[in-house]
């Protein structure tokens, strides 16, 4: 498995979770400085924008004018 496959899969994952649990937070600078940290070869720019495609995928709601 790439790197880039392990990303996707945790992205998928946390998706899943925020669908599912309507409390879930879904910060999406947030969890893309959290998936940076474990998957360093992306910017968190770029983890920013895969979250946002799986939320708006999904119809989740999503907050990406957050702080970091």
């Amino acid at each position: 498995m790439t790197e880039n496959d392990a990303l996707r899969e945790e992205i998928y994952r946390l998706a899943a979770v925020a669908e599912t649990d309507a409390e879930t937070t879904s910060n999406l600078k947030s969890l893309a400085v959290q998936l940076w940290a474990n998957f360093d070869e992306f910017t968190v720019e770029d983890l920013e924008g895969l979250l946002r495609d799986e939320w708006r995928n999904r119809g989740l709601p999503f907050n990406d004018n957050a702080e970091i």
